[in-house]
């Protein structure tokens, strides 16, 4: 994954780091927070937004899978990417699959993202001014680190299928002009992918 501060020009303030007490850190500047709950709040509004067919009929009978109608399969790319059909070459087979699932799935994606706004709005400095040149501190315990690496992925996820990023296609985001709003949403997405980076290595070298 690429490192936004060589390519966007945006950087954390301190990549996450291994902290006092098991947490893991990493200041951002007020700009990065009000970019990340965007974003976040975006996702969470996504997942929730439930199809009508998985919301209609009695709760006990959706939750279970047993509702007359199976959700039917997203004809969003992004939400297609975020819940995917469980067997590609059966639709029957993946209509059954997303009828068990994907309520699960968006509740699963949902929590993650609230768990991620929470510890935005309780972070050190959180109230801070947007044009301060102060720094917010995150601290996030175990649980709250692996809900930042899923709602990251899922963000990406998100993005990269909203640009149409393929691998190995960096060269050209780089050759884009600088005003063209595409190469401003990758640099993003880049920058999201670095600090996802950042957050895997803290908590992989706690296990060596």
């Amino acid at each position: 994954m690429g490192h936004a501060a060589e390519g966007g020009g945006q950087s954390l303030s301190t990549a996450f780091r291994r902290a006092r007490g098991g947490v893991v850190a990493a200041s951002f500047h007020v700009v990065e927070v009000e970019l990340l709950r965007s974003l976040v709040g975006q996702l969470l509004e996504l997942v929730r937004d439930e199809p009508a067919d998985l919301a209609a009929g009695d709760g006990w009978a959706a939750e279970l899978g047993l509702a007359d109608d199976a959700p039917s399969r997203p004809t969003d790319p992004v939400l297609l990417r975020l819940f995917p059909d469980g067997y590609r070459e059966d639709a029957e087979a993946a209509s059954d699959f997303r009828r068990f699932t994907e309520r699960g799935l968006r509740d699963s994606k949902a929590a993650t993202a609230a768990t991620v706004l929470a510890s935005l709005a309780t972070a050190d400095g959180a109230g801070l001014p947007a044009k301060s040149r102060e720094k917010i501190r995150i601290e996030l315990d175990s649980a709250e680190s692996e809900a930042w690496l899923r709602t990251l992925t899922d963000l990406r996820l998100a993005l990269g299928t909203r640009l149409g990023v393929t691998e190995g296609d960096e060269d050209d985001w780089l050759a884009l002009d600088e005003n063209d709003p595409r190469r401003h949403v990758h640099d993003v997405y880049d920058w999201l992918g670095w600090v996802q980076e950042t957050l895997v290595r803290t908590l992989s070298s706690a296990l060596e």
